[in-house]
C-alpha cells in the first residue's frame, strides 16, 4: 500500500523518492504551498474553447509558473502551449505583469508585491481539429471532449508534482453527462467539485464528457470496479455488440490472473467515439484515453484493427504507470525524460496486449498469427534497420513520434513497439525451453508486476532490475540476448521468437486479414512484401522502401500515381497488376505525378501477391499457440 501525500491520493514515486530537490533548491526544502485551486470552464467546449481560473497560494517575490512540457504517456516536450491563450496574472484584482521566460518557452517570471498571498490566473485553452500530424489539443467536437488537466494547468516551480495539492472544479455545458476515475466530492447542476489531488495524479486523470454517454460496467460484482464509458458524437454509435462487452470482460479477468494484482482502486476505459478528434490511445494508473473513429463497433474491419487497444493500455496500468523505466519517472512535468528502456515501457505492453487480446477473445489465434506475421515482415522491409538500431529508435522517441510517415522504412520510426514484440515473444519461447515449458514470461509478470494490491503507486525499474527477475525465472545470459537484438544494424529482423515458438516466416497469395482489413479502413494498399510501396487512396505514396522494385523504378514518397498499365490508377488495379505479374512476366507501367510533371516508371516484378504468414513448423513445440491459450476458464467470466 502507497503511502500518501498529506490527505491527497498522490503517487509516491519509489526509487526516485520525494526527497529529490528539483528547480529551486532554496524553495525546495520549504513546505509546499497550499492547495491551488483550478475551476475549469468548458461550457464553451463545443465552440473549441476552455477557460480555467486558478487560486495559487505564494508569497512576495520572484515567482515562476510552468506550463506541464514533458508528458508521461508521450514521453516527450510536447505540452501544448501554442494553444493557450487569455493569459492574465491578478492579486488583489491588479494585473500583475509576466514575462515568459526566454529559454525555457513553458516559463512564466513574476514578481509578487508585497502583502500578496495568492495570485489569481485565469486563461483560455483553444482546441484544435485533428490534422496530418500529431496534436493533443484536438480534443474536442461539437457533442463531446476530453479534458487532460495538463492543458489547463499551471504550478509553481520548486517542489516535485506529487507535493502539490489542487482543489480542482470542472463545469460542463447543460445536460452532458461526464465519466472519470477521480473521486467526485460534489455536484450541483453541471458543475462538479473533486476531491482533493496531487498534481501528478490530477494529471493523470483525464475527464471525458458529451451529450451521448453510455457506461457498461465489466464485473459491477467485484472489486476494484471496472467499466467502459463511451461517448460518442451521435447516439448510433453508443450500440456496443453484447460479444464485444462478454470479451472486455474476460480482458479483466485475463489480466488479473496474468499480473496478480491490482494497482488501482477502480479502473475506467474512456472510449470515445470522434472523428473529429485525435486517434489515440494514452495509458494512466487508473483510466485509459481511448479514441477511435466513430464508426468502429459498428464497423467488423475497424474492431479487428482496434481490437488491441484496450488490452494494450489496460496492461499499462502495471508496466508504465505501476513499474516505469527510471528514465521516464520524473518528479515534475518540466525534466527531460530518458527513453532508453521504452522497449519495455511500450514493446513489452505491445507483446503483452497482444496476448491479451488473443486470451481475451477479441481476436482468434489465427488472427494473432496474421498479426504477428504482419509485424514480422514490416520489420523485415525497414531498410533504416541498416544504420539506426532497434535501441536508437526508443533513444529518440521524442523525435521519431513526430516523424512523418513518409519514408518511415529508410529513416525508421517508433519500431521499439512492433520489433520489440518479436523480441518478447523470443524471451518468452526461451524461458519455455530452458524450463521445459514449466515457466514463461506469465511467471516475470507475477514477479515483476504483482502484489500488493493497492493505490496508484510509481515503482521504479533499470535494465539491471530486469535482468535480475528473468534470471529468477530463468537463468540466462540476458544481459546479451537483449543488447545483441537491441544494438544490431543487421539487415534481418529477429525472428528467433517465432522459429523458437515453433512457427516460420512464409509469403503466400492467400490474403493476410490483418491487412486486408487495413487496407479496406484506409482506402490505400499496402504492397511493402511485394514491390515495397505503400500508397494512400488516391495514388500518393506513402513509402517506398529502397532496394525493393517500385524504389529501384524511381518510385518514392509524395509522388502521385495516376496510371497502372494504361488504366486510370486505383488500388484495386494495382492490386491486378501485382497479382497478374507472375503469369505475365514483364514490367508494371505507372505513370506518376512529380511537383507536376509527369514521369512513367517499369517496375521490374513478376513474384505475383506476397502476403505475410506463419506456417507450422512440424515436429518443434508449439509454445506460440500455448501463449495465446487464455488462463482462465471462459465459462468464469
Amino acid at each position: 500500500m502507497a503511502n500518501r501525500v498529506g490527505k491527497c491520493a498522490g503517487i509516491l514515486i519509489f526509487g526516485v523518492g520525494l526527497g529529490l530537490t528539483v528547480g529551486n533548491p532554496a524553495r525546495a526544502a520549504e513546505a509546499a504551498p497550499g492547495r491551488i485551486k483550478i475551476s475549469v470552464d468548458a461550457t464553451h467546449a463545443p465552440q473549441r474553447i476552455l477557460h480555467a481560473k486558478l487560486e495559487i497560494p505564494t508569497r512576495p517575490g520572484p515567482l515562476t509558473l510552468y506550463y506541464p512540457k514533458w508528458m508521461p504517456a508521450d514521453h516527450s516536450p510536447d505540452g501544448p502551449i501554442s494553444n493557450l491563450g487569455g493569459l492574465h496574472f491578478t492579486a488583489g484584482g491588479k494585473e500583475i505583469a509576466w514575462r515568459q521566460d526566454l529559454v525555457d518557452m513553458y516559463a512564466f517570471n513574476l514578481d509578487i508585491p508585497e502583502g500578496v498571498k495568492s495570485v489569481d490566473v485565469s486563461l483560455d485553452f483553444m482546441i484544435s481539429a485533428p490534422g496530418p500530424t500529431i496534436d493533443f489539443s484536438a480534443s474536442g467536437s461539437a457533442k463531446l471532449f476530453i479534458l487532460m488537466w495538463n492543458q489547463v494547468v499551471l504550478y509553481p516551480k520548486g517542489w516535485p508534482a506529487a507535493e502539490l495539492v489542487f482543489d480542482p472544479a470542472l463545469s460542463l455545458p447543460p445536460g452532458w453527462k461526464f465519466n472519470t476515475s477521480l473521486p467526485i466530492k460534489s455536484q450541483v447542476a453541471n458543475t462538479i467539485a473533486f476531491l482533493p489531488v496531487a498534481l501528478d495524479l490530477l494529471i493523470d486523470s483525464p475527464v471525458q464528457a458529451g451529450e451521448f454517454v453510455r457506461v457498461f460496467p465489466l464485473n459491477s460484482d467485484a472489486k476494484p470496479k471496472h467499466e467502459v464509458d463511451v461517448v460518442a458524437d451521435d447516439a448510433w454509435a453508443l450500440d456496443v455488440p453484447p460479444a464485444l462487452i462478454a470479451n472486455y470482460t474476460r480482458l479483466v479477468a485475463e489480466a488479473g490472473t496474468l499480473y496478480q494484482s491490482h494497482h488501482y482502486r477502480d479502473y475506467h476505459f474512456l472510449l470515445t467515439l470522434s472523428d473529429n478528434v485525435l486517434f489515440l490511445g494514452q495509458e494512466h494508473h487508473e483510466s485509459s484515453d481511448d479514441r477511435v473513429a466513430e464508426h468502429t463497433l459498428a464497423d467488423p474491419n475497424a474492431r479487428l484493427l482496434e481490437a488491441g487497444l484496450f488490452p494494450h493500455e489496460f496492461t499499462h496500468s502495471w508496466n508504465g504507470q505501476y513499474r516505469r523505466p527510471e528514465g521516464l519517472a520524473t518528479p515534475d512535468f518540466q525534466q527531460p525524460m530518458k527513453g532508453e528502456l521504452l522497449w519495455v515501457y511500450e514493446g513489452l505492453t505491445d507483446y503483452l496486449g497482444t496476448v491479451l487480446t488473443a486470451r481475451s477473445g477479441l481476436l482468434t489465434p489465427a488472427q494473432t498469427r496474421d498479426q504477428i506475421a504482419l509485424t514480422a515482415s514490416t520489420m523485415e522491409h525497414r531498410a533504416g534497420r541498416r544504420w539506426r538500431s532497434l535501441q536508437n529508435t526508443a533513444n529518440a522517441a521524442q523525435i521519431l513520434y513526430f516523424a512523418p510517415q513518409e519514408w518511415a522504412a529508410s529513416r525508421r520510426g517508433t519500431d521499439f513497439y512492433a520489433e520489440s514484440v518479436l523480441i518478447w515473444l523470443d524471451v518468452d519461447a526461451t524461458i519455455r525451453k530452458l524450463t521445459s515449458d514449466r515457466k514463461s514470461l506469465d511467471d516475470f509478470c507475477h514477479a515483476f508486476y504483482g502484489p500488493p494490491d493497492g493505490e496508484p503507486v510509481v515503482k521504479t525499474y533499470n535494465f539491471t532490475d530486469l535482468v535480475s527477475t528473468l534470471n529468477q525465472i530463468a537463468a540466462h545470459d540476458w544481459s546479451s540476448f537483449f543488447r545483441e537484438r537491441l544494438d544490431s544494424t543487421d539487415a534481418a529482423a529477429p525472428l528467433g521468437g517465432i522459429t523458437g515458438g515453433g512457427w516460420k516466416l512464409v509469403y503466400t497469395d492467400d490474403p493476410n486479414e490483418l491487412l486486408a482489413a487495413g487496407d479496406a479502413e484506409s482506402k490505400g494498399g499496402d504492397f511493402t512484401s511485394s514491390i515495397g510501396v505503400r500508397v494512400r487512396g488516391d495514388g500518393t505514396v506513402i513509402d517506398a522502401i529502397p532496394g525493393m522494385p517500385g524504389f529501384d523504378s524511381g518510385v518514392s514518397p509524395y509522388l502521385r500515381i495516376v496510371a497502372v498499365n494504361g488504366k486510370q490508377f486505383s488500388v484495386d488495379e494495382m492490386k491486378g497488376a501485382i497479382r497478374d505479374s507472375k503469369s505475365r512476366p514483364g514490367t508494371i507501367e505507372l505513370v506518376t505525378t512529380n511537383t507536376g510533371r509527369l514521369e512513367t516508371h517499369a517496375i521490374r516484378y513478376e513474384g505475383g501477391n506476397r502476403y505475410p504468414h506463419l506456417e507450422r513448423i512440424e515436429g518443434t513445440p508449439d509454445y506460440l499457440d500455448e501463449i495465446l491459450k487464455p488462463l482462465t476458464p471462459v465459462s468464469a467470466h
